[in-house]
């Protein structure tokens, strides 16, 4: 749980603080809304598991496992988009000696 909820919610930050224009889309937001319901059911599914409530408790935490795995799931389609290189030709000009 302290991997998916301090280190995840921590990398989401950073990325969409160094990539702001990536933050305004319609995708983040999706990918913000998983994040921010399917960690917390999970969390409360378990809990419930753990406390011997599995009829309840599985449901939660199968649906907040699934919505998770979502939400990682897009951030890293996010995570290529933003980040995929131009090709080596755009390049090309501002590599040659200047004269």
């Amino acid at each position: 749980m302290n991997l998916l909820g301090w280190v995840g919610f921590f990398l989401y930050a950073l990325f969409y603080r160094h990539f702001p224009h990536i933050a305004a889309t319609r995708l983040s937001w999706i990918h913000f809304w998983t994040a921010v319901t399917g960690l917390p059911a999970m969390m409360a599914g378990l809990a419930l598991v753990v406390l011997g409530h599995m009829g309840l408790g599985l449901p939660l935490l199968l649906g907040g496992e699934f919505v998770t795995v979502i939400s990682v799931a897009l951030f890293i389609c996010i995570g290529f988009m933003a980040t995929k290189a131009e090709p080596v030709s755009a390049h090309r000009e501002s590599l040659a000696p200047a004269e």
